[in-house]
């Protein structure tokens, strides 16, 4: 397990994670994940996670309708000046209950641990996570 820090683009928010990119990140083909390209890396405990600076400058990404595959279960926050997706937490029962998940290019990891971290490709378009998406060449 490695401390990782991270932060946007512009320096505004900046946090540490606790985890390790070697045990594998997840991108998936839900509505969010695919137009947000979001890849992440869920930490092993959700409290190994803190924000060191810029809480101010954080904004969520409004829950998606119901009938976009939407839930108010999970929170999405960015910097609010840069754009620069950072996190998110959660609470699903199919995911394991709690949980944090930072996304991985804003984090200040080497291209090395980027290149080698392994990535599990979930279908979570058909809210079944817990399975290989069926297809991620668009992803």
């Amino acid at each position: 397990m490695k401390t990782y820090q991270g932060s946007c683009f512009c320096g505004a928010v900046a946090f540490e994670a606790d985890g390790d990119l070697a045990d594998g990140t997840m991108r998936c083909n839900c509505s969010f994940c695919r137009k947000m390209r979001y890849w992440d890396l869920r930490l092993p405990d959700p409290s190994g996670f803190r924000v060191l600076r810029g809480e101010d400058m954080l904004a969520e990404t409004p829950p998606s309708r119901p009938s976009q595959g939407g839930s108010d279960h999970m929170h999405h926050y960015f910097c609010k000046s840069c754009g620069t997706r950072l996190w998110t937490h959660g609470d699903i029962a199919e995911m394991g209950g709690e949980f944090r998940a930072v996304f991985v290019p804003a984090l200040n990891a080497t291209e090395a641990e980027l290149i080698a971290a392994p990535v599990a490709w979930l279908d979570g378009a058909h809210d079944n996570w817990w399975n290989p998406a069926p297809e991620t060449r668009h992803l």
